[in-house]
């Protein structure tokens, strides 16, 4: 069974406001609606994509995180957002959620992700302030993704 963990997303990925991850299109601020991931070595490397707003993203971004068994936890994120758009930092904290809710067959964990932003760099900060609570819903399995219908908000 894989857990989630470590020092999450260099780019875009666990951004969203409040506890559970909004319905895709529902969130008003920059919010990501994919989230892919592959393992190398000890650590989890993260995906976002579908981005918006664009001109603050580039569409994607991206981050490594360590690789962890533990249920819960914090770690501070860098995403790295595509070529010019810069960083976004947050302080993230994630959960076990008590269900698997709305995840795919073959998915052995569900975690909630909330926190804020702590800064950034580069065009990104236009849209993504310190200050900003972000949040999602996680399904693990082979891969991490975003629970279907949700999205990462920033």
């Amino acid at each position: 069974m894989r857990k989630f963990g470590g020092v999450l997303l260099a780019a875009a990925m666990v951004l969203s406001v409040g506890v559970i991850a909004a319905p895709a299109g529902a969130a008003a601020g920059p919010q990501c609606a994919a989230l892919t991931s592959k393992v190398v070595g000890k650590n989890t490397v993260i995906t976002v994509s579908k981005c918006t707003p664009t001109t603050a993203t580039g569409g994607t971004g991206g981050l490594t995180i360590v690789s962890s068994t533990t249920t819960s936890g914090t770690f501070n994120a860098t995403v790295t957002w595509a070529t010019k758009h810069g960083t976004t930092k947050a302080s993230v904290k994630y959960a076990t959620a008590k269900t698997l809710g709305k995840c795919a067959t073959g998915t052995t964990s569900h975690f909630t992700i909330t926190g804020s932003i702590t800064g950034g760099t580069g065009t990104a900060v236009k849209a993504i302030k310190a200050g900003q609570k972000i949040s999602a819903s996680v399904c693990s399995g082979k891969a991490l993704s975003l629970e279907p219908t949700t999205v990462l908000a920033l």
